[in-house]
């Protein structure tokens, strides 16, 4: 299969810069356009909020997201020529990388694992695995990091 509009989930860590790395290789010998999305989860995590002399607000969150996203499509298609789109969503990251394949047609959607071990995958679960899990009708491809 060809894909012509692949989709690349990205929130910064290792394993979605690798994500976004192998998406962008099968862009360019595919001559596919690539749409990035960075989610900010719903509700978003107050881990350390206390240890924050300041409360951070979610539009604060999504307007760091976006000009992080939108430098990022800039970066690649000045170095590749590759046509870029990118999207800032709220709400659960498995759900909204999914809706924002479909929404956009894409035919692929391309997912970094970062190896979170058995007790914090249990904890925590796994976007990728959630990923893979409630798509249907669009091709997913998991970038796995090795620790």
């Amino acid at each position: 299969m060809v894909y012509k509009h692949i989709l690349v989930g990205y929130d910064g860590s290792e394993a979605s810069k690798k994500a976004v790395q192998k998406a962008l290789d099968l862009a360019k010998v595919l001559g596919a356009k690539l749409h990035l999305v960075t989610v900010v989860p719903s509700p978003v995590p107050l881990v350390g909020e206390l240890l924050v002399p300041e409360v951070i607000t979610v539009s604060e969150i999504l307007e760091s997201a976006e000009k992080t996203l939108a430098k990022l499509a800039q970066e690649i298609e000045s170095t590749t020529g590759l046509p870029v789109e990118y999207t800032v969503a709220e709400g659960d990251p498995a759900e909204e990388i999914v809706e924002t394949a479909k929404r956009c047609g894409c035919d692929l959607i391309v997912v970094g694992r970062r190896g979170a071990g058995r007790l914090e995958r249990l904890l925590l679960g796994s976007v990728s695995e959630k990923v893979v899990k409630i798509t249907k009708g669009v091709d997913v491809l998991v970038v796995e990091t090795r620790r």
